[in-house]
């Protein structure tokens, strides 16, 4: 069923194509030329949807001249639907304090006309704008309101809209069984009215309640439903804020690659449309997004952005300030209407009296909400700077010490190979030393020298071994690529695995903590091969080019959880990383648990630029 919806509206969407192609703001300049003021009120306000759609600074200037021409020709029917649509494009391009005097003006209009479908779709709109300053009370009143004059308009669009709105109030507050509900009643009339605008938005809410339940794809399916429907009827407006649903969709089910891409998108094409606050709003999730996959600077560089872009629009503070003018406004105005007509002149003077001090007064306001506003906002960068510090320390802090256990982990093997090895081959030739007594026979003195000859060549080569893993000569006298053919060699008459070398363009020495580093990381990661893989075929290849130099170690163990090096307590990990460190390389990981194959890679520039801290570990890791 609803797939057959679907199609249906797709259909209408590329019908409705040809219709809203014509609000281009050169082609609406063109259409409006030839026509009377009369023909270019109904022609604007009819439209206004699809014109402000299209492009928000053309509907900016083409309602403003809409409310000039009905107020002077004297239509206010018209001027009341003027003054909201323009109330409606001043909210969404950030100028909330003419859009509340727009607002007030249609009110004033519909009111004295007795139009309660005009009242009703103001009356979302100031929910809305109630919703909006956190006045939720008077957001609801005026829902109620809207669903009320709606219904005795019989008015079904306005009725859909109005359920959609507190459905998303609802939603907001996680109230989801009357969020549930409204949705379901709103999209009801949208189908009932064929109306792909709506259904534009119905499908998002669609995608929410799927979302909760689980039904991922579907959500998906219906987000990509709405995004179609408003592709199709050029809503430029509302395929901006699908994307940024979207981004937030993948956001919540942690799928932050196609998150950032959908944020970016949508701040990219939000900045050109001219809807700041869409901006700001995706900024500020982009930065939360940032935050939690611990990428603390950029996500700092996002908040400011997004406050940056805030100062310029509405603050909340200000919004309840106004909020408390124009309910002053609607009081003055009551009163006024009695005491005007004995004293007209005299109140007329007490107005412009008050408007002064609501100026003075507006701007004391404004001026202290911006200095807070600076403060909070130089408090916030001092925070995030300091975490960034604290977390730089502390990784600093970590390599060191895990060069420093590394360190005492060589040397204490070092310790226990020359105190078994060496003690137990020194006491065997000191007793065969001790044998060699006066009127010991010639034959058992000969046996003696060549018991002893053995001990003292198993020492010599036990101690080439301890000599050969404390610092090869050959890596000292030869270089990296001489240094691990002998390890390979080493490896290779062990007889566990296969260990094969391939290297291209080392034919020149690298800088020596080049080669200490790479030759270590190898040695590290390919001991623990032996010691805990399953593989028994090992690739080992060194590039070099002008820029770059490349280490690869593959083998064909089983993959395992990378996790697990990070979680561990073993300082191993932390060693490769200080290593490639030191030659500023990037160091990464191939593996997955259960699948044949595992990739150390590590990409160094070959030119080092020298750092404090290079010259400092470089001292501490050979």
């Amino acid at each position: 069923m609803l797939t057959r919806l679907y199609l249906f509206f797709t259909l209408l969407g590329v019908l409705a194509t040809s219709t809203y192609s014509q609000y281009s703001p050169d082609e609406t300049s063109r259409a409006i030329s030839s026509m009377s003021e009369e023909e270019q009120i109904e022609y604007v306000n009819s439209n206004f949807y699809s014109i402000y759609s299209a492009n928000f600074s053309n509907s900016l200037k083409l309602t403003k001249n809409v409310v000039e021409l009905s107020n002077r020709l004297k239509l206010p029917a018209k001027e009341a639907l003027a003054q909201k649509n323009r109330g409606i494009i001043l909210y969404l391009t950030g100028d909330y304090e003419q859009a509340i005097k727009a607002y007030l003006r249609s009110y004033d209009l519909y009111d004295s006309l007795n139009d309660k479908s005009g009242l009703a779709q103001l009356s979302n709109e100031m929910a809305n704008y109630y919703k909006q300053q956190e006045d939720f009370d008077r957001a609801i009143e005026f829902w109620e309101q809207a669903e009320k004059l709606a219904s005795e308009a019989g008015d079904l669009r306005t009725l859909g809209t109005s359920y959609g709105m507190q459905a998303t109030f609802y939603w907001t507050r996680k109230d989801y069984e009357k969020s549930d509900l409204l949705y379901t009643k709103c999209h009801s009339i949208r189908i009932q009215q064929n109306d792909s605008v709506g259904l534009g938005y119905t499908f998002l809410n669609l995608a929410d309640m799927e979302r909760r339940k689980g039904n991922l794809d579907q959500a998906l399916e219906y987000f990509n439903q709405s995004t179609r429907i408003r592709i199709a009827i050029q809503d430029k407006q509302g395929v901006l804020e699908n994307y940024k649903s979207i981004a937030d969709f993948h956001f919540q089910n942690k799928s932050y690659d196609q998150a950032i891409q959908f944020y970016r998108k949508s701040i990219k094409e939000s900045k050109t449309f001219g809807y700041p606050d869409l901006v700001r709003i995706t900024l500020d999730s982009l930065s939360s997004l940032y935050a939690e996959i611990g990428d603390y600077k950029r996500s700092l560089f996002l908040k400011i952005d997004a406050e940056n872009l805030e100062d310029s629009l509405f603050n909340l503070e200000r919004s309840r300030v106004i909020s408390e003018l124009e309910t002053k406004y609607e009081t003055e105005k009551k009163e006024q209407q009695i005491v005007i007509q004995n004293a007209e002149i005299a109140e007329q003077e007490a107005e412009i009296q008050r408007n002064q001090i609501l100026i003075l007064t507006s701007i004391g306001l404004i001026l202290l909400v911006i200095w807070v506003a600076k403060i909070q906002k130089s408090k916030l960068k001092k925070e995030q700077l300091l975490k960034l510090q604290a977390a730089e320390i502390q990784r600093r802090q970590a390599e060191i010490n895990a060069a420093i256990s590394s360190q005492e982990k060589e040397r204490s093997r070092y310790a226990r190979d020359l105190h078994d090895g060496f003690g137990q081959m020194i006491s065997i030739l000191n007793l065969n030393l001790k044998s060699l007594k006066k009127g010991s026979k010639p034959d058992d003195r000969l046996e003696v020298f060549e018991s002893s000859s053995k001990v003292i060549d198993e020492m010599y080569t036990e101690l080439k071994n301890i000599c050969f893993d404390l610092m090869p000569q050959t890596l000292i006298k030869h270089g990296l690529e001489s240094a691990l053919t002998e390890f390979v060699d080493r490896v290779n008459q062990a007889g566990k695995v296969y260990l094969e070398l391939n290297t291209f363009g080392l034919e020149a020495r690298l800088l020596e903590i080049q080669e200490i580093s790479l030759y270590r990381i190898s040695q590290e990661w390919i001991n623990n091969i032996l010691k805990y893989s399953d593989a028994d075929r090992v690739t080992l290849q060194i590039t070099k080019d002008a820029n770059e130099i490349t280490l690869l170690i593959e083998d064909n163990g089983s993959g395992f959880d990378k996790s697990l090096l990070t979680s561990g307590k073993g300082n191993g990990w932390k060693n490769l990383n200080t290593r490639s460190n030191l030659i500023q390389g990037e160091l990464e990981l191939e593996t997955q648990n259960g699948i044949k194959g595992t990739s150390l890679i590590i990409n160094a520039p070959t030119e080092i630029t020298p750092t404090k801290e290079s010259n400092e570990n470089t001292v501490k890791m050979v």
